[in-house]
């Protein structure tokens, strides 16, 4: 990825952090525990758990942002990297127990999202992973295919083949 005013704002960014810059550290926890809760929804059963993996995954960004050099990578698919293990870590953890989500009068969810949210957790991990990363996160396909640990094609491919599951997944509730 060419430098651009962008990465070297990131490098920036990594050095006030790694110098223990207290401002940079209150807007790194604040804008990285929204988009990281929203991302946590969609791959965790419970609020509770959501909770806790975000501080697992805040708690270890912030040893591991030491050693970060920041030259092959964002600090956000760094952020989602550490993220994904730590989701992965939940459900090793928890692979014999599955809570039901809240209930659904509770959630307040429009019929739309709740087809989306069904469909997205019928999809096979890694393709809701990617999407979710690629949409919801916003990450561009190079920090994708990083944060997933793939070349730049087999991120390319994975979207492709999760945004045509997701499709018939979706046009299947439609008809």
């Amino acid at each position: 990825m060419p430098p651009d005013s962008e990465s070297r704002s990131d490098q920036e960014f990594l050095k006030l952090l790694q110098a223990g810059d207290e401002v940079a550290w209150a807007q790194f926890i604040q804008e990285q525990s929204k988009r990281l809760y929203s991302y946590l929804h969609y791959n965790l059963p419970s609020e509770q758990d959501r909770e806790d993996v975000l501080m697992d995954t805040l708690a270890a960004c912030v040893r591991a942002l030491q050693r970060f050099d920041g030259k092959d990578a964002t600090i956000s698919t760094f952020v989602y990297s550490i993220a994904q293990r730590k989701v992965a870590d939940f459900w090793r953890k928890h692979k014999n127990t599955k809570e039901l989500p809240e209930t659904i009068a509770g959630q307040r969810m429009s019929n739309k999202k709740l087809i989306l949210e069904e469909a997205l957790n019928e999809l096979p991990d890694n393709y809701r992973q990617a999407l979710l990363l690629r949409y919801q996160v916003g990450l561009n396909v190079t920090e994708l295919a990083e944060s997933m640990d793939l070349t730049y094609k087999a991120a390319e491919s994975l979207l492709s083949r999760s945004r045509r599951a997701l499709s018939n997944l979706l046009d299947e509730d439609y008809y």
